[in-house]
């Protein structure tokens, strides 16, 4: 997919995206409570290069994921009555529950969240 990536960016263009891994020590499967699409590790960086890329950063932002979690779980709760009406009542406590555990592994620091960037020669 990378590769793909590459091939129809314009030179010069910027590819950005997040990732939530396992945090160092921790494998993906010792995380129960965690979300499904964890990484085993951030190997991104290495697969970019590989994959054509320049300029490729890693740079940990799970503080600020973890604020932007507190906050959307804060604002769905704000707003129950209209999503479950929406959503169905236990879709949004299946959605709500999910987020708050993976804000718990965040603050137990087994996740952390890395913005990825790299530059398309």
């Amino acid at each position: 997919m990378l590769r793909a990536c590459s091939r129809v960016l314009k030179p010069g263009a910027l590819l950005s995206f997040f990732v939530v891994a396992a945090a160092d020590g921790v494998s993906a499967r010792d995380i129960a409570a965690g979300p499904e699409y964890v990484d085993a590790e951030p190997g991104y960086p290495l697969l970019m290069t590989a994959a054509g890329f320049d300029n490729v950063d890693l740079a940990e932002v799970t503080d600020e994921y973890a604020a932007t979690l507190s906050t959307s779980i804060r604002a769905r709760d704000a707003e129950s009555a209209e999503l479950e009406d929406l959503l169905g009542a236990d879709e949004f406590a299946e959605g709500q529950s999910s987020r708050r555990q993976e804000l718990a592994a965040v603050r137990d620091g087994l996740l952390v969240r890395y913005l990825i960037s790299a530059v398309r020669p």
